[in-house]
């Protein structure tokens, strides 16, 4: 049966070939040129010409707000699961860094804020 389908194939291809050798006969173009042609041509099928028109007034399949935003927070839900949380000791060493930064930029742009304040007085006092 295997083989039965292989010679048919070869067949097939086998007459595909010659036609495309009579047409650069014909035309007197090279039949791989040809070939080639026709690998590239996209084939017409009855799956391809028979297009479903969509209904653009159909809003049913449409899901309503409340089981979008149910939705949504379920797969909020799910990441919120699958995060690696720190422990408290952790947490409170990093949020306390994060405190100290602040708090030196802090006093450095008061720090030049008064700077500046005070040379502005002192030019426009002349």
């Amino acid at each position: 049966m295997a083989t039965n389908k292989k010679t048919k194939n070869n067949s097939s291809k086998q007459k595909q070939i010659n036609n495309t050798q009579q047409q650069a006969q014909k035309s007197g173009v090279k039949a791989t040129d040809l070939l080639k042609e026709e690998k590239k041509a996209p084939q017409t099928t009855a799956k391809n010409e028979k297009k479903p028109q969509k209904k653009s007034s159909d809003k049913s399949k449409r899901p309503n707000i409340f089981q979008v935003i149910v939705g949504f927070l379920k797969g909020v839900y799910h990441e919120l699961k699958k995060v690696t949380w720190l422990e408290r000791d952790e947490l409170m060493r990093r949020t306390g860094v994060v405190a100290g930064i602040v708090s030196i930029f802090t006093f450095l742009v008061w720090v030049v804020d008064s700077g500046l304040g005070a040379l502005a007085a002192l030019f426009l006092n002349k």
